[in-house]
């Protein structure tokens, strides 16, 4: 039995929109986008027999924002939160709560790799706790989403940036 998903596979690439190829966007909404739903729609069946369950997917506060260079990565995060929305209201029914997570800059490797030192230092100053994510402070996020705690929130993309 299935009681709860999180999603949460995604590489992140930096590319303005003239320059990213459609190769390499095949390639970013595959893994950030395509696996999520693929998982998502096998894994909502069990849940809708059982009448119950929590899923919850990874977006990124890009979902929301208009950073140079990242059009690929923000549009893949973005269809994240859109599919969280109306997967909330389609699967409602079932008992199933359908929620994403929109994490800021958080420390990780992926964030490590992929992320100018120019632009962490100018996240930093427009973060109100002056500091970034530590991953376990997003996992206590969907933890909360999880549990019987948010048992009457559903179709919310929760941000999680110290305070932008």
């Amino acid at each position: 039995r299935v009681d709860i998903l999180v999603n949460n596979a995604g590489i992140l690439f930096n590319s303005i929109f003239q320059m990213t190829s459609e190769k390499k966007l095949t390639e970013i909404f595959d893994i950030n986008f395509f696996s999520h739903i693929a998982l998502t729609q096998k894994i909502s069946r069990e849940m809708m027999k059982n009448k119950s369950g929590s899923i919850i997917f990874i977006s990124s506060t890009s979902a929301k924002r208009n950073d140079v260079g990242r059009f690929a990565y923000s549009s893949t995060k973005a269809a994240i939160s859109s599919t969280s929305r109306v997967l909330a209201k389609e699967l409602g029914i079932y008992k199933i709560r359908v929620n994403s997570i929109c994490p800021g800059l958080t420390k990780t490797d992926m964030s490590e790799k992929n992320t100018r030192d120019d632009f962490k230092n100018e996240e930093l100053n427009k973060i109100s706790l002056k500091r970034l994510a530590e991953p376990d402070e997003i996992a206590d996020v969907a933890v909360f989403l999880a549990s019987e705690l948010s048992s009457y929130i559903t179709g919310q993309d929760i941000i999680v940036d110290g305070g932008v």
